[in-house]
């Protein structure tokens, strides 16, 4: 049997599905066959509100059952003359001990549909599958919500860092796409102009916090440090600068890695999907742990038996020559195949 690699990071062209599920019951408001954008919604459940609890101590002017609205007057009276206002709209769930318990009105959870594309599949009261054609890229680490936008390259080379003074006003709503983030200035004017996402490289451990509570969404392709973008993923991204663009720093739907998708267009089949393959001799892959994190290399052997590794244990992998031409054994777990 040939030995597989991990699950591609990034491909050029791919067939992705993304299932949209609600986290509790409601309806599903499209049909298989629709074709869907990414900001329709797919899904709608309705969730019940918040149960507040209001200490009155005062002579009570509401009953159980009532409605009421926000700045209603709960109970007044006592040693200082002193209404107690309702600090929301709900209804009165109870009265217990001085305390009234008002239930928030329902709010209605919205799902949408994430990526551009077709629904193949419908999950009854809970949500859809969506399937879209596009440029995938799958991250290390991320932080963020789900956001949409124009993607921006603002680096010349994978190694090069993105610097507050790339970030403006014009870039307003855009996925920005740099080769390291290690200055906090950054992420400030991120948030100040409300980008839509970052992409980068590698990040500075010292960041991470501030991303995790800075509003765009940030996507990290290699890991903590000062580790250049992978450089196919750089020119991919290069050549799909001004594309509209996807992308999630924490997926919530199926527990995956971050991800960006750059989706084509619903009707272009003019390019086969990506699928996934084993490895073999001559194709290119990625190493994902040190000490070769980042590097880019071709496979040049296939070992039958397990090898040994640089601290002493036996699995199987395969023999890599890297860019600057050293030839090093890497387990297969540590390998990830570039389309």
């Amino acid at each position: 049997m040939m030995p597989i690699a991990r699950e591609t990071r990034f491909a050029p062209r791919a067939q992705i599905v993304r299932r949209r599920l609600l986290p509790v019951p409601g309806r599903v408001c499209v049909h298989v066959g629709d074709r869907v954008h990414p900001r329709d919604v797919v899904a709608e459940a309705e969730v019940a509100g918040v149960l507040r609890v209001v200490d009155v101590a005062r002579a009570i002017r509401v009953a159980p059952g009532a409605s009421v609205t926000r700045g209603t007057a709960l109970a007044s009276g006592g040693l200082i003359p002193r209404r107690v206002y309702a600090p929301c709209a709900g209804t009165i769930q109870g009265i217990e001990e001085g305390c009234v318990f008002i239930r928030e009105e329902p709010r209605t959870l919205s799902l949408t549909a994430y990526v551009p594309g077709e629904v193949v599949e419908t999950y009854p009261h809970r949500g859809v599958a969506i399937q879209a054609t596009g440029a995938l890229i799958r991250g290390a680490w991320g932080s963020g919500g789900e956001h949409e936008g124009w993607l921006v390259v603002a680096a010349q080379s994978p190694a090069d860092a993105l610097s507050w003074e790339r970030v403006s006003l014009r870039h307003r709503g855009a996925i920005l796409v740099g080769g390291m983030l290690d200055d906090p200035r950054t992420l400030c004017r991120a948030s100040q102009f409300r980008l839509s996402g970052i992409v980068v490289g590698s990040l500075h451990p010292r960041l991470r916090e501030a991303c995790e509570q800075s509003w765009p969404a940030v996507i990290v392709t290699e890991g903590m440090g000062s580790i250049p973008m992978a450089e196919p993923l750089f020119d991919l991204l290069r050549s799909l600068h001004g594309s509209a663009a996807v992308l999630s720093g924490a997926p919530a739907d199926n527990g995956g890695p971050p991800e960006l998708i750059v989706p084509f267009s619903l009707d272009d089949e003019a390019a086969p999907m990506v699928a996934p393959r084993p490895l073999a001799v001559g194709v290119r892959v990625r190493l994902t742990r040190e000490p070769y994190l980042g590097a880019v290399g071709q496979i040049v052997g296939l070992p039958e038996s397990p090898q040994q590794t640089a601290i002493g244990t036996q699995t199987e992998g395969a023999q890599v020559r890297l860019s600057d031409g050293r030839k090093v054994f890497v387990p297969l777990g540590n390998l990830e195949l570039i389309e």
